[in-house]
């Protein structure tokens, strides 16, 4: 099992959001489950560059930190599904503006990624199919 090498300071609210937040797809597992996208092999699909392990590992975390809430049905074949708790829907302020931050600063921030000598390759995400979601009175 894993352990901690260096200690965790907690007495700094930047570093508890840091805790909870610090992963890869933490972020973008959040958003998707906000948008009702429950199961893991649904949110998979979304996030195509992220591996099965990954995504366990991190819903797991996000879990263990009460940002989720797992539901596991009785049946054959066996059906997942997480959704958000309450600390969880408080941390989807952050990262609408985490999202809203990006877009407006889009240009300036493809400029400066485009010039970074080890991105080799960019491509197109999911977060269209996130915008349209969340637009009122749209299905995706």
């Amino acid at each position: 099992m894993y352990e901690r090498k260096i200690s965790l300071a907690i007495d700094c609210g930047l570093h508890l959001t840091k805790e909870v937040l610090n992963g890869k797809w933490k972020p973008a597992l959040l958003n998707a489950i906000s948008m009702d996208i429950k199961r893991p092999s649904e949110i998979l699909r979304l996030l195509p560059g992220a591996t099965r392990r990954v995504l366990n590992v991190q819903l797991k975390e996000l879990e263990e930190h009460g940002m989720l809430e797992k539901r596991i049905y009785p049946q054959l074949p066996p059906k997942v599904e997480y959704s958000l708790t309450e600390i969880g829907w408080s941390l989807m302020h952050i990262i609408d503006a985490m999202n809203q931050w990006g877009d407006a600063n889009r240009q300036f921030l493809e400029n400066v990624i485009a010039r970074d000598p080890k991105t080799t390759q960019v491509s197109k995400s999911v977060c269209q199919m996130y915008r349209d979601m969340a637009a009122p009175g749209k299905q995706a």
